[in-house]
């Protein structure tokens, strides 16, 4: 019972922390949040599902981690913090 009671609240302060989130940032906070949401699924779906299908040679383990660590830290500095970046100062303009 107890538990359920928190998890109301808990819930209850998520879905007001939306609202005035959306109220004074507009809808764009959405796209925002979930495009870092996307992000980080795709990243870390991405290498969990490559990893467990490699041969369980540690040297092949070790060169993907590596390769793969060096082009998604590539890939977010380069591409996507920028793009939040000019989400974010749409954001501030509003």
């Amino acid at each position: 019972m107890i538990i359920n009671l928190i998890y109301v609240f808990l819930f209850g302060f998520v879905l007001f922390w939306f609202y005035k989130n959306i109220k004074k940032n507009g809808i764009i906070w959405i796209i925002k949040g979930l495009l870092q949401i996307g992000i980080l699924v795709l990243f870390i779906g991405g290498f969990f599902k490559i990893f467990f299908t490699l041969p369980p040679n540690l040297y092949i383990k070790i060169i993907f981690l590596i390769i793969y660590i060096w082009c998604t830290v590539g890939i977010n500095v380069n591409f996507m913090i920028p793009l939040i970046g000019l989400i974010d100062q749409r954001i501030v303009k509003k």
